[in-house]
C-alpha cells in the first residue's frame, strides 16, 4: 500500500483546525511522518505568512511548540483559496501541491459538503490514486449515509474512504481492548453472568461556544451518540478478535455494532441547557438537544438483558469521559459485615488524565471481619504518545484503516439511532452546571449513576 504524498486539509480557517489539527501536524513532522506538502484550504484569501503565525499560535495554545519541528511544517504549509460554489477554483489546490501525486484530502467540513467536495477533486484531476479521510457525522440519517457513500464510491473505492472517529485514536480507547486482550480475568468477567450494567459519560462543563451553528444543525445525539459512543460500547462488547492486523479489528466492532438493539423513544431522554436558545447561531425556538441520555443493548449472548448506559451533554456539572463497568454485587452480607459490600466497578478514565480504576472490597483494620471500600489506580505512563489526530492522520497517509469506521458500521449505527433523530420525544430544560434534566432518572442506572471524575 503506497504512502501518499501530501496532505490537503479542508476546513484550515475553523474552530478544528485551530484546536486539534495544527499540533496534530506539528506531532507527525516531528517524528518525521509528514516530510511532504501540507496545503490548507479556505474560502478567504489568507497570506502564507498570517497562515504560519496562526498555526504557530494554535501549537502555542493547545499543545507545546518544538521549533525544530515547526520550522519544517512551515517550509512544507502551503495555502489554496476555494469558492466551492466554483469546480475551477479547486486548480489552486493542484498548483499548491506541486509535482505530488497520491494525496490525502481531509475534509474537516460540514458532512452536506462532501459528496460536492469529491466531484470537485474529481473534475481537477486529484482524485486518482489519492485517499479521502472524511470528519463525523457521515450524512444525517441511514438514508443520507448511504446516498453519500454511493456517490463517493462512484470517485473513490471504499478502501480510500476513511471515516474519521477520533475517539478511536485515542489511547486510552485503544487500550480498552488491548487491556480486556491481555488479562484474561478482565475478559472472562465480561458477560451477562458477572456485570450489572455499564455506564458511559462524556460530559462537557463548556456549552457550544463558537460552534453553535453547526451544533444547532446537529445535536448531541448525530454529533457524539452515533459515532464516538457506540464505537465505545462496541469496545467494550466486542468479541476479541482471532487474527491480527486492521481489518480484523475492524470486522470485530463491525459485528457488534450490528448486534446493538435499535433505540425506541422511550430508551432516550433529551435535554436542552437553559439560556441554549439565545446563542448567536442557533434557530428560533430550536429544539435541538444539547443532552442526550440513552439505555442500549448488545443482543449477543455475552450481554443478554445488561443495560449499558450513556449519557452526554454540553454545559454540565464538569468536564469527564468515562467508561465503567459494574459487576453484580454480592446479594447478602459477608462475614461479619451488617451489609452486602458494595458491587466492583471497572473504570476507564479517557480525558486529559487516562486511567483505570478497580473499586474492591477489603477488610478494615481491627479485630473484626468487616470491611470497606477501596480503589486501585493504574495511571497511564506519560510517553511519546500521538495526539489522537495525528494518530489517525498519520495512518491514513499510509493506509492503515485499523482505527476508521467503516461502511457497515456506520450504516449499522445510523439504523441505531434513526427513530430517536430529531423532535421525536420531549425536550426537558436543564441548568448549566448540572448533570442534565431530572427526566434522564428514567433511562439512567438503578439507585443512580456512579462516581466519576
Amino acid at each position: 500500500m503506497e504512502r501518499c504524498d501530501a496532505l490537503v486539509f479542508f476546513g484550515a480557517t475553523g474552530d478544528l483546525a485551530y484546536k486539534q489539527i495544527f499540533p496534530a501536524l506539528q506531532a507527525l513532522t516531528k517524528r518525521g511522518q509528514l516530510d511532504m506538502p501540507v496545503v490548507a484550504v479556505g474560502r478567504k484569501d489568507v497570506p502564507i505568512e498570517e497562515l504560519r503565525a496562526k498555526a504557530r499560535k494554535s501549537i502555542e495554545e493547545n499543545a507545546k511548540l518544538d521549533e525544530e519541528a515547526f520550522a519544517k511544517l512551515a517550509k512544507n504549509l502551503a495555502y489554496a483559496k476555494v469558492d466551492y460554489d466554483d469546480a475551477s477554483s479547486f486548480q489552486s489546490i493542484v498548483k499548491a501541491l506541486g509535482g505530488a501525486k497520491r494525496p490525502l484530502h481531509y475534509v474537516a467540513l460540514p458532512p452536506e459538503t462532501f459528496e460536492s467536495v469529491a466531484k470537485d477533486l474529481d473534475a481537477a484531476g486529484l482524485a486518482k490514486g489519492a485517499r479521502l479521510a472524511l470528519e463525523k457525522p457521515f450524512g444525517s440519517d441511514l438514508a443520507s449515509a448511504k446516498a453519500l457513500s454511493k456517490a463517493l464510491h462512484a470517485i473513490f473505492p471504499e478502501e480510500a474512504i476513511f471515516r474519521i472517529d477520533h475517539f478511536l485514536g485515542k489511547e486510552p480507547v485503544e487500550n480498552i481492548v488491548y487491556f480486556r486482550a491481555a488479562n484474561p480475568f478482565v475478559e472472562s468477567s465480561f458477560c451477562a453472568a458477572d456485570v450489572d450494567r455499564v455506564e458511559i459519560t462524556m460530559a462537557e462543563k463548556f456549552g457550544v461556544e463558537g460552534r453553535a451553528k453547526f451544533y444547532d444543525a446537529v445535536g448531541a445525539i448525530r454529533d457524539v451518540v452515533q459515532n464516538h459512543l457506540i464505537q465505545l460500547v462496541a469496545c467494550l462488547a466486542m468479541e476479541l478478535p482471532s487474527g491480527s492486523g486492521h481489518e480484523a479489528l475492524r470486522d470485530a466492532r463491525s459485528k457488534v455494532v450490528a448486534q446493538m438493539r435499535t433505540l425506541r423513544p422511550e430508551d432516550v431522554v433529551r435535554g436542552q441547557v437553559e439560556g441554549y436558545l439565545s446563542e448567536e447561531g442557533v434557530e428560533k425556538g430550536s429544539k435541538t438537544e444539547t443532552f442526550a441520555a440513552v439505555r442500549l443493548f448488545v443482543d449477543t449472548p455475552r450481554w443478554k438483558d445488561v443495560p449499558f448506559h450513556i449519557r452526554t451533554g454540553k454545559a454540565m456539572a464538569t468536564t469527564v469521559t468515562e467508561a465503567q463497568v459494574v459487576f453484580k454485587a454480592k446479594e447478602a452480607a459477608v462475614l461479619e459485615d451488617d451489609a452486602p459490600p458494595p458491587p466492583n466497578r471497572l473504570r476507564f478514565a479517557l480525558g486529559k488524565e487516562p486511567a483505570i480504576h478497580l473499586a474492591v472490597n477489603t477488610k478494615k483494620g481491627g479485630t473484626k471481619m468487616i470491611g470497606e471500600p477501596h480503589e486501585l489506580t493504574l495511571k497511564h505512563a506519560a510517553g511519546d504518545d500521538l495526539p489522537a489526530y495525528a494518530r489517525l492522520l498519520g495512518d491514513a497517509l499510509v493506509g492503515d484503516a485499523q482505527l476508521f469506521a467503516r461502511e457497515d458500521a456506520t450504516f449499522e449505527s445510523w439504523r441505531i439511532v434513526e427513530p430517536i433523530l430529531g423532535n421525536t420525544t420531549p425536550l426537558h430544560t436543564y441548568a448549566k452546571g448540572s448533570w442534565g434534566p431530572e427526566e434522564a432518572a428514567k433511562v439512567g442506572p438503578r439507585g443512580g449513576w456512579g462516581k466519576v471524575g
